[in-house]
């Protein structure tokens, strides 16, 4: 230990070992060694530096004053926060003793430190007694502990208060794979007990992010309202992806140019299947996710233009291979100015599916008939499918049978019949019905089977095909002409515009900050004077030097309040603190009347501007930032498009300008550049690191895989960077796949979001845990099936076999007996197909993996005999006996069959190897005394009876005298 410091090791563990036994038990019982170096900074405390595998030095706390970053903390966390605060990474606890002390209403406080080796170089250095004594505090060190157990104290408090995740970003830079998997594992059980969460307000803050996000990039697409009645008449073909779609998709192809076909998101694998292009895709998901929904088609996708919604997540236009991307914007404030500054004058109405906008977009195209399919709103009685065949990460259908209307939610089908449905669908049918009855086009329902729609004509697709789809209308074509024509979107409002909100809500957070200091210091004024019980019972009862701060307050207020466009363009997010006043002007209201509690009313009314503030501070630092990136992200854009087109330095500014396509994830906009750039600097690893990245993310692994190993090849300092890129990939699935396991019924997708996760990095340890717990509980649906013989779970089975055929580097981490037996039970199967070639292969793939399974082993000589190759079988069965000398009874049934079959010789002799090894078996002695007779050996065969018979009587004799003692 540094000698220049206070051991405070001793009584630091004495206080462990009494308030935190378990943590004192794992310090104590296997001491691990402490990490890096502590050293005393400029103002004298501790710091600690720690070199990563990178050789680089990590210094976990500020370098200049190590107490700093508590600060940073403590100003993350409201004065009166009475929840729970998670810390991932703590250093030498600097934040944990500041916020216990200055956060005395506090709750819990946890602290997680995946590291016990700076967890011991905390207990040296930093005395830890007032925390150690706080009962408030909850302690998880190391990366082997439970998330509900160690938060077991706090269950109550997750359950009814807010709760606060911090991040201690040098932790993070040291072990970026644990804390981001801890991070996500925390998130996850918080979400399981309901918790609110003050750091992250769910979908809102979603929302605004995305509605910025694409106005960075907004000049690059078109506005849906162009299109206005550019299809006037046309036939209009709005798919969704019900599971009745299975039964008309195939006619699409039909009527691929002689209809506008618009699709949601969901369908487009099964009609990319059916060999059918829509030539629009509706998307309006805020969640990346939605981007997996048809991530591993690029290479099919071709001429389809995207119609999407202001709050769309920035992957899907940013990513996905769409030449054509039209926008569209409701009513809402925020959308009604962006869509003004865009140059765009229809609003919609909101939709709140895709389906939805599948309408709207129909009847912005003028189009006429529109043709529903697909569009169930029910579940079919007959199976639990809730999707069409094809469609990524869709949930199942709920099972009860329905036969009327008292049991749960029903609908009336198209043919009259009663169908299970839910309230979302029932939402949904409403929306649809409200536009047809505002509409004056013609909307005919084709969905095979689902819910009536009022306001429809029920036709079948063959009939509207028949009926309507007669001409050839070249969409394809009309929208390539369209958009190739169309003028761009101007960016000089944009710009102007937002320059002047920045301004605006930098000045509004100057008036929130001198607003809050005054409330301070009148706040404090007036405690002081309600202690020495001053009667105070109007206003005009304060000194005067407190009227004029007050009136000063007011100023404040009145000039924030009139910033209302902000405030209208923010009200989404906040939405939560303007309740909460309107809760708190209720309770004060209650005394407002009151003289004698003037001063507890004037107390409370500036508790509630204070709790204004606050959301209001949070929501103008959201702005703020978003202004701040898109300002940036035009004016280099702008900077290196001009470079390029006076021709100056072409080559590198064109590197630069795909450098900041790709750096804000707009890999589409970089797309065409990296394809130019890779012609001309075939050997920059940067180009070739970029197109790895971008098809990558399509599940082109092969080609992205080229890619990075190019880029490696040329620039070996990439590899870290590649590394990290997979990395990312793989724990946004695994985040993911987490947020859907608390969902019901998702099971598939969370399966699939696992295995591809795992094709980035098939190492990473949180996705094999997961996917581990899911394998476990499919191989015992298999075991059972298999052991009743009737292999209902084949395709089951066959998608664990090729998973571990396909990822062998994962696969090498998962037990190998649980890999044994995926190839074990697809050997059954094969065998149950007397398919005996790949049964064998699958068995003699299982012992690889588990050489002492005998049921692996029975597998392979059971194949062997039945296929007839009983050599090999003989050979498989005596290394088996070598494993366990049990495995002689194969003899016995060999010498059976053998015995049947008239072939006594050879049955005597699978009789004896069998007795050899199991000398128990005095049966098989009548057995080789009856083959014996079979072949007239009468002495051989008296022999083996005598045998029998001494072994008989000298078991009963032992027998006697066990019964006589």
């Amino acid at each position: 230990m540094n000698q220049e410091f206070t051991d405070y090791y001793n009584s630091n563990i004495a206080l462990l070992e009494r308030h935190h036994p378990d943590v004192f038990k794992q310090m104590t019982e296997n001491p691990p060694k402490a990490m890096g170096t502590v050293f005393p900074a400029p103002n004298g405390m501790p710091n600690l530096k720690i070199t990563d595998s990178q050789g680089n030095p990590i210094f976990f706390h500020y370098e200049q004053n190590p107490g700093k970053d508590s600060l940073d903390f403590l100003d993350k966390i409201e004065a009166d926060h009475k929840g729970f605060v998670a810390i991932l990474g703590m250093g030498l606890c600097y934040s944990a003793l500041k916020i216990l002390k200055e956060r005395p209403k506090l709750q819990r406080l946890a602290l997680f430190e995946l590291e016990p080796g700076i967890f011991i170089q905390a207990l040296k250095n930093i005395d830890l007694s007032a925390i150690l004594k706080d009962p408030r505090l909850i302690l998880s060190i190391g990366s082997e502990n439970d998330i509900s157990d160690t938060l077991a104290p706090a269950y109550r408090t997750l359950n009814f208060e807010d709760a606060n995740l911090l991040h201690h970003k040098p932790s993070f830079n040291f072990n970026h794979k644990g804390y981001t998997q801890l991070k996500d594992d925390l998130f996850s059980h918080i979400n399981s007990v309901n918790v609110g969460g003050t750091t992250i307000r769910a979908l809102g803050k979603d929302f605004l992010n995305n509605r910025f996000s694409h106005m960075s990039t907004i000049h690059h697409h078109q506005l849906l309202e162009n299109l206005q009645n550019k299809y006037d008449k046309i036939p209009a073909i709005l798919v969704a992806g019900g599971p009745s779609l299975d039964k008309n998709i195939h006619l699409l192809k039909q009527i691929q140019e002689k209809a506008v076909i618009i699709a949601v998101d969901t369908v487009l694998p099964a009609l990319l299947k059916n060999n059918v292009h829509p030539h629009f895709l509706t998307c309006i998901d805020p969640l990346d996710l939605t981007f997996e929904k048809f991530a591993d088609l690029a290479p099919q996708i071709k001429d389809i233009a995207l119609i999407t919604a202001s709050w769309v997540n920035p992957k899907t236009p940013k990513v996905f291979p769409a030449d054509q991307v039209f926008w569209t914007f409701t009513a809402k404030p925020l959308e009604k100015w962006l869509n003004s500054l865009v140059g765009g004058k229809l609003l919609t109405g909101g939709a709140t599916t895709v389906a939805h906008l599948n309408l709207i977009a129909a009847h912005i195209l003028g189009c006429d008939p529109i043709v529903f399919m697909g569009q169930d709103l029910a579940y079919p009685n007959s199976d639990s499918a809730s999707h069409a065949k094809g469609t990524v990460l869709q949930g199942t259908a709920p099972t009860e049978t329905i036969t009327d209307h008292v049991h749960g939610e029903t609908v009336i089908g198209i043919h009259g019949e009663i169908l299970r449905t839910d309230r979302a669908f029932l939402s949904m049918k409403e929306f649809f019905e409200s536009a047809i009855a505002k509409s004056d086009k013609h909307h005919i329902n084709a969905t095979e089977g689902g819910a009536n729609i009022e306001g429809t004509q029920i036709l079948t697709l063959k009939e509207v095909i028949a009926e309507h789809c007669k001409k050839e209308i070249h969409t394809t074509n009309s929208l390539k002409e369209f958009y190739s024509t169309a003028k761009p979107i101007s960016i000089e409002k944009i710009t102007a515009e937002f320059d002047h909100i920045l301004h605006t809500t930098k000045q509004l957070q100057k008036t929130i900050k001198n607003a809050d200091a005054m409330a301070k210091k009148v706040f404090k004024e007036i405690k002081r004077l309600k202690n020495k019980k001053k009667q105070i019972k109007a206003f005009d009862m304060f000194p005067t030097k407190q009227k004029k701060q007050i009136n000063q307050i007011d100023n404040f207020h009145n000039a924030i309040d009139k910033e209302k466009t902000i405030w209208k363009m923010l009200e989404e997010i906040t939405m939560e603190g303007l309740k909460n006043s309107e809760r708190q002007k209720q309770d004060i209201s209650i005394i407002e009347n009151d003289p004698d509690r003037y001063i507890d009313w004037f107390i409370m009314n500036i508790d509630r501007l204070s709790d204004i503030n606050t959301t209001r501070k949070e929501t103008l630092s959201l702005l703020a930032e978003n202004l701040d990136m898109i300002l940036s992200f035009q004016r280099d854009e702008k900077k290196y498009l001009t470079r390029i087109a006076k021709g100056e330095d072409p080559e590198q500014n064109k590197l630069k300008l795909t450098r900041h396509y790709v750096l804000s994830k707009n890999y589409h906009l970089a797309k065409n550049l990296l394809e130019e750039l890779a012609k001309i600097m075939p050997k920059s690893g940067e180009v070739n690191f970029y197109l790895g990245c971008y098809y990558a993310q399509f599940n082109m692994d092969e080609t992205a895989d080229n890619y990075f190993q190019t880029a490696q090849k040329y620039d070996p300092e990439l590899s870290r960077a590649i590394e990290l890129f997979l990395q990312q990939q793989a724990d946004k699935f695994l985040s993911s796949a987490v947020y859907f396991k608390m969902e019901p019924g998702r099971e598939l997708s969370v399966k699939y979001l696992l295995k591809k996760g795992l094709k980035y990095q098939p190492d990473n340890g949180g996705l094999i845990k997961e996917l581990g717990i899911i394998l476990k509980k499919d191989l015992e649906t298999i075991k059972s099936d298999v052991e009743k013989n009737t292999y209902e779970t084949a395709s089951l089975i066959t998608e664990w076999y090729e998973f571990a055929i396909s990822q062998k580097k994962t696969v090498k981490l998962i037990s190998p007996e649980i890999v044994g037996n995926i190839f074990l039970y697809k050997g059954k199967f094969f065998l149950s197909e007397k398919d005996y070639t790949n049964a064998l292969l699958s068995f003699q793939s299982a012992i690889q993996y588990s050489p002492d399974n005998h049921k692996i082993h029975s597998g392979i000589i059971d194949t062997q005999f039945t296929s007839g190759d009983f050599n090999s079988a003989i050979e498989s069965l005596n290394r088996a006996i070598e494993l366990d000398k049990k495995f002689a009874d194969y003899w016995e049934t060999i010498g059976d069959s053998l015995h049947s079959a008239g072939q006594s010789e050879d049955a005597i002799i699978a009789y004896e190897n069998c007795f050899i090894h199991l000398p128990e078996n005095i049966h098989l002695l009548k057995k080789i005394g009856d083959c014996y007779m079979a072949t007239d050996q009468f002495k051989a065969a008296k022999a083996a009876y005598q045998q029998l018979k001494l072994k008989m009587e000298a078991i009963n004799e032992k027998t006697d005298g066990k019964k006589s003692s």
